[in-house]
């Protein structure tokens, strides 16, 4: 799959550091989303350049630019119907273009397996914490259960780099 974004002297650059880096913005933000239930917009942009100038400088291909913001653009658009449903903070919104861009320029197809596996595992999270509610408190129909997203986010990003080693 790597071929596909093959510069012409046929090298493709894995944005290593960059993507550790990320993933350890995403922790920060994760812990951060527990605590306050929210995840600031300046957080998100210093997140997004510190991908942007990484992949810069370790100098990736104008392909896996392209694959980058094609896949930021889809996680973006993914999580802003999630979000006008409600389901999504903004801050959930605008920091999802941050990791598929990052996954994308690793592999194309990776930022968009990453907003899959994160829902799924954010799906997780959520039955788990509505099956403890029922079990404490009997009948839930009327009981809300808010959960942070940014955690599920963060164990999608480490899965997808454990998965496919950069």
């Amino acid at each position: 799959m790597l071929e596909a974004l093959a510069t012409p002297s046929g090298v493709v650059t894995i944005p290593t550091i960059t993507a550790l880096v990320v993933i350890v913005g995403m922790f920060v933000l994760a812990g951060l989303d527990i605590w306050r239930h929210e995840v600031e917009g300046y957080a998100t942009i210093i997140l997004a350049g510190v991908a942007a100038a990484g992949v810069t400088l370790e100098g990736i291909s104008a392909q896996q630019w392209v694959a980058g913001l094609i896949s930021a653009a889809l996680a973006f658009t993914v999580y802003l119907a999630l979000g006008i449903r409600g389901v999504m903070g903004g801050g959930d919104v605008k920091l999802a273009a941050v990791p598929a861009f990052v996954l994308a320029t690793i592999n194309p197809v990776l930022g968009a397996w990453w907003v899959g596996v994160s829902l799924l595992i954010q799906q997780l999270f959520f039955t788990a914490a509505r099956l403890s509610v029922r079990r404490t408190a009997g009948d839930t129909r009327n009981v809300t259960v808010v959960m942070p997203h940014v955690p599920a986010m963060t164990a999608g990003m480490v899965i997808a780099v454990s998965i496919f080693p950069i």
